[in-house]
């Protein structure tokens, strides 16, 4: 039979509880709680759009999670060193290799 094992110090206790009746359990719940927190109305073919649109805006970033965007961004040294005279600023090089995506640099 699978099992769940789970760590437990140094007894190395497991339990005994299947696998596929966890996976089951939690999928319920999941399910449940989205039921419960989702809308109770259906919208109206006619004001769909103007649903889409305004949950677009409710999930752009506000200005405060935007300021990444204020970095001076350039695409080769030359323009960053030129820019950093011009405006008595330093200059930050950032290389990286590898994948972005990962979150590891």
């Amino acid at each position: 039979m699978n099992t769940l094992y789970r760590a437990a110090g140094a007894s190395g206790a497991r339990s005994k509880t299947p696998r596929g009746l966890v996976l089951g359990l939690l999928a319920f719940l999941s399910l449940l709680a989205s039921a419960s927190l989702g809308d109770d109305g259906k919208i109206p073919d006619g004001d769909v759009a103007a649903w889409v649109h305004k949950r677009v805006e409710a999930w752009q970033p506000t200005a405060d999670e935007r300021r990444f965007d204020q970095i001076g961004w350039v695409k080769d040294v030359r323009e960053a060193l030129r820019l950093a005279r011009e405006h008595d600023r330093p200059v930050f090089l950032f290389t990286h290799d590898g994948r972005m995506g990962i979150g590891r640099c």
